[in-house]
Formats: C-alpha cells, sequence, structure tokens
C-alpha cells in the first residue's frame, strides 16, 4: 500500500488520508484515532506517524465494523495497549469477525468469503458507546448514521470536523460502483436526512475528500438510493424470484459478480426488497417452494 500521511484539518483534529479515511484527534499529547484502516500495514504506518509526532495512542473509536475500518486495530491494541470504543453491534463484529461474512452469505461462509476484504483480525472493544451524544471522556460526539452498517456513527470533533463514515460516498465512487451495500434503506434515508440538519465546518465521508460543502453529496446519494429501489422494483412487475432480480440488476448496471460481489450486491438486493415490502409496494409470495417478490395483488392471486 502506499505511505500514509498526516493531514490538518483544524485545531486538534487531523486526517490520515486512505482507502477509508482515518480521523486523528490529539490532546495533552494523547490521540484518539477514528477507524483504523484496512490491515496491519496500516496499523503499523498509522503508529510511525503518531510516534513521528511525540502522540501517545489512547483509543480507537470505530465507526462501523467493515474490515477498511477496523483492520488496524489488532496491531494497534497489541502494540499499545490502546482502547476500542464500538456501538453495542459493531462491537460484536469487532471481536468476531467471522459474523460478516457469515451474515452477508446466510450460512457458514464458504472459502472464498473468509478473506481480508470481509474479515479483519479480531480485536478487543473495551468500550461500549451510545450511537448518540458524548464519547466517553474524549470531547468527541458520536451521530447516529445506521443504515449502511448496523450501528454505524458519524463523530463529530470539537474542531467541527464530522467524520461521516460511509454514510456518503463521492461522485467517484458512485460513477465506478453504480451499487454500494446498504442494509437498511429506511434508516440509511434517515441519516442523508441527519446529515442535511447537522451543523460541520468540514465533513469528510470515508471514501471522498474533505468539504465544508456536503449537501450536493447527499442530493447524490440519495438520488442513487432512490433510482435503484425504483430499478428493483421495477423488476417485479411480474413476480420474479431473488436470483431473477439480481440477474436483471447485473444486467442493468454492468455488475460483474465475483464472490464478495455477489453477497455485497445480493445483500443490498434484499434490503431494497424488505425496504419495498414494508412500504407496501412488493409482497412476499410463495409458490411450488419458491419465493417470488411481486406486487400485492399478485399476492392476492397466488
Amino acid at each position: 500500500m502506499a505511505s500514509l500521511t498526516l493531514r490538518h484539518l483544524a485545531g486538534n483534529t487531523w486526517l490520515i488520508p486512505a482507502p477509508a479515511a482515518i480521523g486523528v484527534y490529539v490532546r495533552d499529547g494523547r490521540a484518539v484515532l477514528i477507524d483504523s484502516g484496512n490491515d496491519e500495514e496500516a496499523g503499523r504506518q498509522i503508529l510511525k506517524l503518531l510516534n513521528g509526532q511525540g502522540w501517545t495512542l489512547d483509543l480507537i473509536v470505530n465507526t462501523h465494523s467493515n474490515a477498511d475500518h477496523i483492520g488496524g486495530n489488532a496491531f494497534l491494541q497489541k502494540k499499545t495497549g490502546c482502547r476500542v470504543a464500538a456501538t453495542v453491534p459493531e462491537a460484536a463484529f469487532i471481536a468476531y469477525p467471522i459474523l460478516e461474512p457469515s451474515f452477508l452469505y446466510g450460512g457458514y461462509p464458504v472459502k472464498a468469503l473468509r478473506n481480508k476484504f470481509l474479515m479483519a483480525k479480531p480485536s478487543t472493544v473495551t468500550d461500549i458507546i451510545e450511537a448518540t451524544g458524548p464519547i466517553l471522556d474524549t470531547g468527541l460526539e458520536a451521530v447516529p448514521l445506521a443504515g449502511h452498517f448496523f450501528g454505524m456513527i458519524g463523530i463529530r470533533t470539537p474542531d467541527g470536523v464530522l467524520f461521516a463514515a460511509d454514510s456518503l460516498f463521492p461522485e467517484t465512487i458512485l460513477a465506478k460502483y453504480p451499487i454500494f451495500y446498504l442494509y437498511d434503506i429506511r434508516e440509511h434515508l434517515a441519516s442523508l436526512q441527519r446529515l442535511r440538519e447537522l451543523d460541520a465546518a468540514i465533513y469528510v465521508p470515508s471514501h471522498g475528500a474533505p468539504s465544508p460543502e456536503i449537501l450536493p453529496l447527499i442530493e447524490a446519494n440519495e438520488q442513487r438510493v432512490r433510482q435503484t429501489v425504483s430499478f428493483v422494483e421495477s423488476c417485479c412487475t411480474a413476480p420474479a424470484s431473488f436470483e431473477t432480480v439480481l440477474e436483471r440488476v447485473c444486467g442493468e448496471y454492468g455488475i460483474v459478480l465475483d464472490p464478495n460481489q455477489y453477497v455485497l450486491v445480493g445483500n443490498t438486493i434484499r434490503s431494497i426488497l424488505a425496504f419495498l415490502s414494508e412500504e407496501g409496494r412488493l409482497a412476499m409470495i410463495f409458490d411450488g417452494g419458491r419465493l417470488f417478490w411481486g406486487t400485492t395483488a399478485d399476492q392476492r392471486e397466488a
């Protein structure tokens, strides 16, 4: 991986630009990390940067438990004895990384899914935090941003910098990946609305550049989600199985499946189908030992 660097954002708040952004908040020479990169090498470079500034790592606060956000935890905790904080659902996945591919696959994951991309090394969560309000005695504030994952949070520093985790994806990601992973569509849309109402001087999406203006990105992300939801609904004008919907989505958006993409795209489609069901726009139809998704009229006729 490319060498990591340290960038000053405001006051005591710093950024380590990486595939998934890493925040650093420093007070009295003691550092709190916001996420830890995607692997042991990231952890090694992070520690070198902190040591170069004469800072002591006290705590890692994980926004959520995806491997690219917690991959450096194990190395850093082993080397420094630092604490790790997360919300309740994310803490379970951090301690037992096998949960992520298991959950995505819907059973014991095949070997192709037990990989670095979906499974970080386990680390010990020492502090359970709430999804909203003060984070321990750090001066940081948790902001609930569930939707992408179970108990994901954003983190706002006293300097007015909001690390927005994976609640927003930049235009480059939206262009490259027509579907991005979402666990709960309703919660994600609510989080986007919450971001509209939050006050911050600088916004840091995990996979994008810091910016003082976030509204256009919120609009672009919401538009993409609603477009995808509408297309999935259109796949079910006549009763369709999940595999049929998946095939149509991949054809529409030019998605080439591999094991990782199968579970990530497939899981997102299932979440969209659940959302449409709860909205009363689609219904589950069981016929001949198979599940189909169709309109409520189809359900009555079945």
